[in-house]
């Protein structure tokens, strides 16, 4: 604590802060107060009254009498910085100051507590000990290799024990080939990157002083210190800013990322952070008694064995298909390392092992499947308390527990998870109203939903009631007995439930307090972090929507649950929301579930300004009414203005804005593009995000973010406050804020619709009939209708399936491994590459009795239809096929691998190749469906399915890259017939892909705003115009090296906003528009030109070698926006040191 100025009063609020906190107590800080009792030369009144508090809490003063602060030579001892402590600490500290006070005129004082017998002070060890940065993975492959070697041969009766010798191997194969993490540590904080030795000499010598004064204390010696005191904190401040400058001067787009926070840490000066605070041994007692009551359930309940009446004949271990190679290969092509479990083995491990050991591995897990016995390390959770923003640190309910297992157990639920996944969704088994973590569903269908059935009901004037749950720990309370009894009426394969009920039943959970683990058996409860968990929390409330009865409608995101009804009634409303709160209190009971009802809310959407008052209870309780709610992370109030929000977003945003304020000045700082990608990843995500479903709302709150991004955009830029901000869009290529809410609202409603039951089509028809009501007369059309109007507005139809094309075909068809050569040993350059290709194909085994089959595509124009060529060489069979305009080539040529396919089919060919010239289309198709992150392309996945077709039938098919125009003669034909089928190919089917109508958006955007460029530069921002007619695809100095100064003063000039004399004479900040040489006006071209201030004899010259032609101007100059030009321009400002 700090008392600048002691009172009586304030010693009085100290003694009752003291007298109220619980003991044993430290308390440290500045009292300035003296007393001979702790060192002082003189002692007064407020000294004495701290006494006497001391007395009264029966604390103890561990002050030895040394002084804690540096006085004037005429001044004495003096001590103001008391360190009090109970009684029972006293005996056990130690406390001394430092000698020297670096550069203040207080001591640091140290207080040192004990340290137990054995206990190392030393930072936590890391996760992951090895280094892997260049590895040998070869020499490690080999290990694990030799390891396995000495494992005896498994079987399901010892494949525990196999499974923990696997794990030895690799440790094993790690500890002889990669090194160790040095965790030693020294103490000492390192210096920082800006530290040199003129900083160390400033400290040495000010060290010199200070100890001459403690000496000899004289006014010189005083006044010596007192001078080197002040010299050395500008020194350093100095250094300190200049280093800081160098540093944001490095950072260009082609920097590591992980470089940038190093030297970020180490201007912090701060070691890596913990991994969670620690907790005390009670509170980690608390903490897993919410994880892991103590008590185990019956024998009948933790039993994962269903009875054998439930199963169908399809479930038992028999006919259970074992996971295979491409499987295996498939999950771990998606996975990068992340932290490790208890056994430190990282996904790295397992993705560079060989073919061999891969097998081994996969045939552990089929083993353990069929077995259906989980082995003991594989249900080992460390768990990591993550604390809560700004809750209290000793509350368990602060925490959120994230559960780290072995990754050896993760990839067999990646697995697992996938299968399962395909099972649920094809079948259609949960609710269509669950949106979360499912493949082509996201947090924006829930909130589309609900904002579409909130304007329909402002449209007819009624009011809607909502009801935003809070679930208490959901994924904690999941009952296993109930979750194993949902998947037994489900139908899930019985190998399923045995392994997701044995993995979860009986998880060791270890959790690190502040001396020690702790660990506790939990038999319920599903882990947060584990991979299969959204899936089985889905499964376990797939039947909540059917127990409200359709009284309310639902809308589920996991564990975030929304009811709500509309009406004319409040009254009536308020029973039916009690009501459906009733039957979700008897579905949470039975599932062992709670509601916590002061973190719900009751929120009434109305267009009255004073609606009427609303009570609705859950259990007798009383739901809290407010007048606005987050879900799913946007702020909705009850008359839909979106002013919470925008000013939440907007106050979020202008502390970020502070970071690129930090990393760049006006001359100084990161390359301008490195800030743009900052800006996208912190500031533009948060703009972005929820804002296009709240049009129309107050245009005050939305114009509060685009001055978010005009600031973001002029710090990018280091552009004048002046310049114009239409002209600064284009030139950073960032569009205005409403097209591009349009944008997002177009490519996230394309996508969603290729689900043709998604429900938001049906609202969204409804809500558009509704357009011409009063209520509308003077709004805007939501973006979410203007899109729609797009999506009907297309003249060929669109298709659509019941499911995501991933979960319409067989299993099978997904997992298969097609046959794919990106390598057939014909190169485009070569002249006779038609002739090598015939040479290829007639000496190769493979290839002399298989039917070539070539396809192609073709789009002349971005207006123009899509045309695919099938040309079958033997035969002389040719087929063309005509797609809408709308259609991208890549689906093209995807469409004629999928045409080849239906004509092997059909033709009954036995031995076939597909040669084609779009390797993005043969890599689409080789990537394991399950791995993307994107929803895969229909047509890829119907080609799966014909190839699948193939299989069943024998039919032997190979697909391989070719080059494009390189005169084979199977491709030139195919070519042509891809041209030709752009007039007149075949009709059927003449059909839109969503994955096309996606990448509409982007164009349509930038033609809106094309529009409104060219329409707004009339007035504002036209010197700019002239050099920027169109909108460039990305801004101009994107792959340019000048540093920040150089490109800052060439945007400005692009802008014409810049520290000129006319510019700044015409915002009145000079007297006069000449310049400082009094020969002309102070314009661009005289002071490149003109201005005999400045050596411009190699600028001239320079110009005339790249044949510019003169006489020429500054304007037309960057009109060009060519390299050379714009490297002279920056040769000359940087010589003549210009700063515009």
């Amino acid at each position: 604590m700090y008392i600048p100025h002691p009172s009586t009063e304030v010693l009085d609020d100290i003694r009752n802060i003291l007298s109220s906190l619980p003991h044993p107590i430290l308390v440290m800080g500045d009292f300035n107060a003296q007393h001979s009792m702790w060192g002082s030369s003189k002692s007064d009144h407020y000294g004495a009254r701290i006494l006497d508090i001391l007395d009264d809490n029966n604390l103890c003063l561990l002050n030895s009498g040394c002084p804690t602060r540096r006085t004037q030579p005429h001044e004495g001892i003096s001590a103001p910085d008391l360190t009090l402590c109970s009684p029972s600490l006293a005996p056990t500290l130690n406390w001394w100051p430092l000698s020297s006070s670096y550069g203040s005129d207080h001591f640091p004082l140290i207080i040192s507590f004990p340290q137990k017998i054995g206990e190392k002070m030393s930072k936590a060890p890391p996760r992951l000990k090895y280094r892997l940065k260049d590895a040998n993975w070869s020499l490690f492959r080999d290990k694990v290799q030799q390891n396995l070697s000495t494992i005896p041969p498994l079987n399901d009766n010892n494949n525990h024990l196999c499974a923990e010798a696997f794990t030895r191997a690799l440790l094993q194969a790690a500890e002889e080939v990669f090194p160790i993490k040095n965790n030693s540590g020294n103490g000492y904080i390192p210096s920082p990157p800006w530290w040199d030795s003129e900083c160390s000499a400033a400290i040495a010598e000010r060290k010199i002083a200070e100890k001459n004064y403690r000496k000899n204390s004289t006014t010189q010696n005083f006044n010596i210190l007192c001078n080197l005191i002040t010299k050395t904190r500008k020194l350093l401040k100095q250094k300190r800013f200049n280093g800081w400058k160098s540093f944001c001067a490095s950072i260009s787009p082609d920097i590591s990322p992980s470089e940038v926070w190093q030297n970020i840490r180490r201007f912090r000066s701060a070691f890596k952070p913990p991994r969670s605070p620690f907790m005390d041994s009670s509170t980690v007692d608390l903490f897993l008694d919410k994880l892991a009551p103590p008590f185990v359930p019956s024998i009948d309940n933790i039993s994962s064995d269903p009875q054998p009446s439930l199963l169908s004949q399809h479930d038992s271990s028999d006919s259970f298909i074992s996971f295979s190679l491409s499987e295996l290969k498939g999950v771990l092509s998606k996975l990068r390392d992340s932290a490790p479990g208890c056994d430190g083995i990282p996904y790295s491990f397992l993705q560079n092992l060989n073919d061999s050991c891969l097998s081994y591995f996969l045939s552990l897990i089929n083993s353990i499947l069929r077995s259906g016995n989980i082995p003991p390390s594989w249900k080992i959770h460390e768990v990591i308390p993550i604390h809560k923003p700004d809750k209290p640190i000793n509350d368990p309910s602060s925490y959120r527990p994230i559960a780290l297992a072995s990754v050896i157990s993760k990839i067999s639920e990646h697995l697992v998870k996938n299968r399962l996944e395909w099972f649920i969704e094809s079948k259609g088994l949960l609710s269509p109203n669950q949106f979360g973590f499912r493949k082509g569903r996201s947090t924006m269908d829930s909130l589309s939903i609900f904002m579409t059935d909130l304007r329909l009901a402002f449209s007819y004037n009624k009011f809607v009631l909502a009801a935003f749950l809070d679930v208490s720990a959901a994924y904690d309370n999941v009952n296993l007995s109930i979750l194993k009894q949902k998947m037994i009426n489900l139908d899930i394969p019985q190998i399923f439930i045995r392994f997701t009920i044995n993995l979860l039943s009986g998880r060791m959970l270890k959790v690190i307090s502040e001396d020690s683990y702790q660990s506790r058996i939990a038999w319920k409860g599903i882990p947060q972090g584990s991979v299969l968990s959204p899936l089985i929390y889905n499964i376990y409330s797939h039947d909540l929507e059917a127990s409200l009865k359709g009284k309310v409608s639902t809308l589920q995101y996991a564990d975030d649950l929304l009811l709500y009804v509309s009406g004319d009634s409040v009254d009536n409303m308020s029973d039916t929301m009690t009501y459906s709160l009733k039957l979700l209190k008897v579905w949470l009971d039975n599932n062992c579930l709670n509601l916590s009802v002061p973190k719900s809310s009751i929120v009434l959407f109305s267009r009255m300004r004073l609606p009427p008052p609303v009570s609705v209870f859950y259990n007798n309780i009383r739901v809290p009414v407010k007048s606005e709610a987050t879900f799913l992370g946007v702020i909705l109030d009850s008359r839909l203005t979106g002013i919470p929000h925008c000013y939440y977003i907007s106050a979020k945003c202008e502390k970020i804005l502070n970071i690129l304020r930090c990393l760049s000045g006006v001359w100084w700082g990161a390359h301008p593009f490195s800030l743009k990608l900052l800006y996208n990843a912190l500031i533009r995500s948060i703009l972005d995000y929820g804002t296009f479903i709240l049009e129309p709302c107050n245009a005050v709150a939305l114009h509060k973010l685009d001055i978010i991004q005009s600031k973001a955009l002029r710090i990018i830029a280091g552009a004048m406050r002046s310049s114009p901000i239409n002209a600064l869009q284009v030139e950073c290529s960032e569009a205005p804020l409403h097209l591009r809410r349009q944008f997002l609202c177009d490519r996230f409603l394309f996508r969603a619709f290729e689900v043709y039951n998604h429900p938001l089509y049906s609202r969204l028809r409804s809500l558009l009939e509704c357009m011409d009501y009063p209520y509308w007369a003077h709004k805007s059309p939501p973006c979410l209708i203007v899109s729609f109007q797009k999506f009907l507005a297309l003249q060929a139809p669109t298709h659509r399936s019941q499911f995501l094309p991933i979960f319409c075909v067989n299993y099978d068809a997904l997992i298969l491994k097609p046959s794919i050569l990106f390598d057939f040993g014909v190169c485009k350059q070569d002249p006779s590459a038609n002739a090598k290709f015939i040479d290829i194909v007639d000496s190769d085994s493979r290839w002399k009795h298989c039917h070539l089959i070539f396809s192609d595509s073709s789009k002349p124009g971005s207006e123009e239809c899509v045309g695919v060529g099938v040309f079958h060489q033997q035969f002389g069979i040719v087929q063309k096929i005509k797609l809408p305009p709308e259609t991208s080539v890549f689906t093209g040529e995807c469409f004629g691998l999928l045409k080849s396919l239906e004509y092997i089919l059909i033709m009954k060919l036995k031995n076939s190749i597909i040669f084609t010239d779009a390797k993005s289309a043969l890599q689409a198709l080789e990537r394991f469906p399950f791995s993307s992150n994107r929803n895969n392309h229909p047509v890829i996945i119907a080609c799966r399915d014909l190839l699948y077709q193939c299989c069943i039938k024998n039919y032997t098919v190979s697909f391989a890259w070719i080059p494009g125009h390189s005169g084979i003669f199977g491709n030139t034909k195919a070519d042509s017939l891809a041209k030709a089928a752009v007039n007149d190919g075949d009709l059927v089917p003449y059909k839109n892909f969503c994955c096309d109508l996606a990448l509409l958006p982007k164009s349509q955007l930038l033609n809106s705003w094309t529009h409104i460029w060219r329409s707004s530069s009339q007035t504002i921002g036209r010197y700019y115009s002239t050099i920027q007619v169109d909108i460039p695809p990305k801004p101009w100095f994107s792959n340019l090296t000048f540093g920040k100064a150089i490109t800052s003063t060439l945007i400005r000039m692009r802008l014409g906003h810049a520290c000129i004399p006319l510019h700044l004479a015409r915002l009145k900040l000079l007297p006069s528009n000449i310049c400082e040489c009094g020969n002309d006006v102070g314009d661009f071209n005289h002071i490149f030109f003109a201005c005999p201030r400045h050596d411009r004899s190699a600028f001239i010259s320079s110009l005339l070698s790249i044949k510019i032609p003169f006489p020429t101007s500054i304007s037309v100059l960057l009109s060009y926006v060519n390299i050379d030009v714009y490297r002279i321009l920056a040769s000359f400002i940087f010589h003549n040191n210009i700063k515009l």
